[in-house]
């Protein structure tokens, strides 16, 4: 296919089918969440075993001898600090105690397991949304094909990956070996060694220039896959076969992405000094990875295989029509789903793990409460007018709440890990205050609204979970679970406007009411 018919057939694709394309990338994002689980395991783990072994009572006992007030007046006047205020000796040999062989190997071990199963579980997910978006554009079912491609083509997926960022590492320790080197050498002998550090400076554009080599034979080796129906070798080849065939295609694919890839990195920079960055965030997930996939797969799929859709030919229905379907359906599915028994239920354990992981984190901090003291006027905490702190927040809730969802696929495990830890951080806020109305002051006008989302997305993820079992099972079929994510799709869209409330509460409403309380 001609660039410019990819290009538009991309672009027509994603605003046409929103709801085919973008489940494979809200599923994609759940990846994180999985990968995370591990390690929050392994935290937790170490906690255990710091609990079991006793180690955690000389920090408390040194914590406790702290002159918190003492603390206090000291950052108004570092000049009239006590010295005694804090133990430092102390609180550092309790500390110290902290970093035991089998705290550093639970903690190292869960990293490294975190870090492979990130590997696994987001090849196996890359397969899916290629797979979908190769469906949408030739007008086939997305959604399943997303899934049954993902169960299909994991491995192929997975030894990509592995080869991917198995060479970036080869290439780079061999470059830092020779750096190494070079310093030895240079140690032993500043006369030769200047020369061999020289000679080692002089490689580093050759380690990029591999490193982009690399980077260049694996661009469409996941299209090579899924067009053509081969393996991980036989990806690699047919990838690399069409960077020679069609030279053209491939410079202005790599110009369009590094492209994007500049005003995204431009816009984050803009963004983040008014604290709003997460937008580009939300704006890489909805449009620019999948637009960037359709284009790619639809440069590759060349033929006649792909018709490509004008995306001014008026075709279908107009932009209000599909704005009020989508309204419509969104709406629909969040009630239908939180208020069937199945939801009703899950959303009743969500909420229980929720409340579990906050009295632990309660529990775990309760013995520091410190006194909150002068907290000054709350209505002034975010400023007058805080508009970015409402989409940062909207932002940041959302994205938690569809990480927390598709990452149920794994079992529900993931969901219920992220609903308890949560819950813990809130518990912790709690715990280390003295005067708990000021905290509930302060959360609960927002969290009204905001906690039941939560466990509404993490009942989804719990039922995910159960479906993908059958799945694994035998008991349900590709589009049985095709279906719950469609389903999981506009449920969340709805509780996007759930979760622009609460931030609005949280931003504009809380800190006077606070103000009020206070």
């Amino acid at each position: 296919m001609k660039v410019t018919d990819a290009l538009d057939g991309a672009l027509s694709t994603l605003l046409s089918k929103p709801a085919g394309v973008l489940p494979a990338y809200f599923v994609g994002y759940g990846a994180g969440t999985v990968a995370r689980t591990i390690p929050l395991i392994g935290l937790f783990l170490a906690y255990l075993l710091l609990l079991a072994q006793g180690r955690l009572e000389p920090v408390e006992e040194a914590l406790a001898a702290a002159d918190l007030e003492a603390l206090d007046e000291a950052t108004e006047d570092p000049a009239a600090a006590d010295p005694d205020a804090l133990p430092a000796d102390a609180l550092s040999e309790a500390l110290a105690g902290l970093v035991t062989p089998g705290v550093v190997a639970i903690v190292g071990l869960s990293i490294v397991l975190g870090i492979a199963v990130w590997i696994v579980v987001g090849a196996a997910f890359h397969a899916g949304q290629i797979h979908t978006v190769y469906a949408a554009l030739l007008g086939r079912e997305p959604v399943e094909s997303g899934v049954s491609g993902a169960i299909a083509d994991a491995k192929p997926f997975v030894g990509l990956r592995i080869l991917e960022y198995g060479l970036y590492l080869l290439v780079t320790l061999v470059y830092g070996l020779v750096v190494f080197v070079a310093g030895a050498v240079y140690t032993a002998d500043p006369g030769i060694g200047l020369a061999v550090a020289a000679g080692a400076a002089l490689l580093a554009p050759v380690w990029l220039l591999s490193l982009l080599l690399i980077a260049a034979v694996f661009v469409f080796a996941p299209q090579a896959v899924v067009v053509d129906g081969v393996g991980t070798v036989g990806g690699l080849k047919r990838g690399a076969g069409f960077i020679r065939r069609r030279p053209g295609a491939f410079a202005v694919y790599v110009a369009l992405a590094i492209g994007i890839w500049l005003a995204t990195s431009g816009a984050t920079a803009l963004l983040t000094l008014v604290g709003v960055q997460n937008v580009v965030s939300l704006v890489t997930l909805l449009l620019v990875t999948p637009f960037l996939h359709l284009v790619k797969t639809g440069i590759y799929a060349e033929g006649d295989r792909i018709e490509a859709r004008p995306l001014l030919s008026g075709e279908g229905p107009g932009v209000r029509a599909r704005l009020r379907n989508g309204w419509s359906t969104s709406m629909g599915s969040l009630r239908s789903f939180t208020f069937s028994g199945t939801g009703l239920s899950l959303t009743g354990a969500s909420l229980l793990l929720f409340g579990l992981g906050t009295v632990g984190g309660y529990l775990m901090v309760g013995e520091f409460a410190v006194e909150t003291g002068d907290i000054g006027d709350p209505a002034d905490v975010f400023g007058a007018f805080p508009v970015g702190t409402f989409v940062m927040i909207a932002a940041n809730n959302w994205l938690v709440a569809v990480g927390q969802t598709f990452a149920g696929l794994a079992l529900g495990i993931p969901t219920a890990v992220n609903l308890l830890f949560n819950g813990a951080i809130v518990g912790i806020v709690a715990g280390i205050s003295a005067d708990l109305f000021v905290v509930a002051a302060l959360v609960v006008p927002h969290a009204i609204l905001e906690v039941p989302a939560l466990a509404v997305s993490g009942a989804l993820g719990l039922h995910l979970g159960r479906v993908a079992w059958r799945r694994a099972r035998g008991r349900a079929d590709d589009a049985a679970l095709a279906e719950e994510l469609r389903l999981a799709f506009w449920v969340l869209v709805g509780l996007a406007l759930v979760f622009v409330l609460a931030s609005f509460v949280e931003a504009f409403l809380t800190p006077r009411i606070a103000s009020w309380l206070l």
